[in-house]
């Protein structure tokens, strides 16, 4: 059974305007790191609260979570500025891995080579906002029109031998596009093709119960295998996997939307 962790003190490593950034240690010193990175919230007024995670305490991992006050991808005037916080902090701990979702995915990866990162994890993220960049990118057209090209440009902070993983759902066309030049960036990331994912690609994962894995991966340093097995393993009783497969297959594939369809239905009916 794992030892009750400590109660942990959170200690201001940045608070500005825009972003803030909060530490919490957990294990002796010059130990492992954890950098969370919060997601984009359509509802977002501000900095959300800080919440530490317990599972990274109980296995004597620190923290530090970034919190944005708004879905600016974490860039801004304050960039400049926390990075130079985060990497004095960061220099502090032997092995330091990076975990986000979609706009924290992008923070990860935006944010690594100041923190000195030996991984990354990011979920379904976005290689830039930028239109001129990444035309295909329309989902979020009031966040790219305030977006910093410069400031945001991954190919001026790329780590090409960066380990870690970057996974996305394939079939949400604007992801596969930004895990493309992704990679291109980053070479040393492991790929994750989470089919029928959704965004982030870890949807299936969170339907069953799972979403706790990628921080499970950070903790393990597992690689993406662990992560696809996990996928095709929770598919089965998703019922959001069926009813994004029965989409994709449509007209072109009549018999294959129906059974989808199907099995979306029965799964439906059997947690009702």
């Amino acid at each position: 059974r794992a030892a009750r962790p400590r109660r942990m003190t959170e200690e201001t490593v940045f608070s500005g305007t825009h972003l803030r950034a909060a530490l919490w240690r957990a294990g002796p010193e010059g130990g492992g790191l954890v950098v969370t990175f919060d997601h984009r919230d359509p509802t977002r007024t501000g900095f959300p609260p800080f919440r530490p995670s317990l599972q990274l305490a109980e296995k004597g991992l620190s923290q530090l979570a970034v919190h944005t006050a708004a879905n600016d991808w974490f860039v801004n005037a304050e960039t400049p500025a926390l990075s130079g916080a985060m990497a004095r902090v960061c220099a502090g701990f032997c092995h330091v891995t990076l975990l986000g979702w979609s706009m924290g995915g992008y923070g990860a990866l935006r944010y690594a080579r100041a923190a000195g990162a030996a991984r990354v994890i990011a979920i379904s993220p976005q290689v830039s906002l930028d239109p001129a960049l990444v035309p295909f990118e329309r989902r979020y057209p009031a966040e790219a029109a305030r977006f910093d090209p410069v400031l945001g440009d991954l190919a001026l902070h790329a780590m090409p031998g960066l380990r870690g993983i970057v996974a996305f759902d394939p079939f949400v066309r604007p992801d596969l596009a930004h895990a493309r030049r992704i990679g291109a960036l980053f070479p040393g990331l492991s790929i994750a093709r989470l089919g029928f994912g959704g965004h982030p690609a870890t949807l299936v994962l969170r339907e069953a119960g799972r979403q706790a894995l990628p921080l499970r991966l950070a903790i393990r340093r597992e690689g993406a295998e662990v992560l696809i097995a996990a996928h095709r393993a929770a598919r089965r009783a998703a019922a959001g996997y069926w009813q994004r497969l029965a989409r994709r297959a449509g007209e072109r594939r009549p018999r294959l939307a129906e059974l989808a369809q199907q099995r979306a239905a029965a799964l439906a009916v059997g947690r009702g």
